[in-house]
């Protein structure tokens, strides 16, 4: 931490009338120090309830989430889809046919390059 100064300047000139009689008010009564002082412990401390309250927020939101993805699953049951789905994606198919986005497993391949594509990766 750096070395505490032993004043700061306040730059008066920027300030609106209505700021500055305030401050003059209590810098004659020798309480301008603890008036900025309180001014940033109350904004120290909206800053912490602020951001304990976004958490909570954010805990709301997700708990609601999950709750409507809870009622999501129960109504795809009711109507006839069922778990199993997600086990079949996991586990290549046993048979050959090829279906999009699923791994295919063939023993012969067949295809060829013409020659414009192997010029498009000749820098390899």
């Amino acid at each position: 931490m750096s070395e505490r100064q032993n004043a700061f300047t306040i730059k008066t000139n920027k300030l609106s009338n209505e700021v500055y009689d305030v401050l003059a008010k209590y810098a004659k009564s020798r309480k301008l120090g603890d008036y900025i002082s309180s001014l940033i412990v109350r904004d120290l401390h909206r800053s912490s309830s602020e951001q304990l309250e976004t958490g909570r927020k954010t805990e709301e939101l997700l708990e609601q989430i999950n709750c409507e993805l809870r009622e999501l699953k129960q109504l795809a049951q009711t109507n006839g889809f069922n778990n199993k789905l997600d086990d079949a994606e996991e586990k290549p198919s046993e048979g050959h046919q090829i279906k999009e986005g699923k791994i295919a497993d063939l023993e012969q391949v067949s295809g060829s390059l013409d020659d414009d594509d192997l010029e498009e990766y000749s820098d390899f």
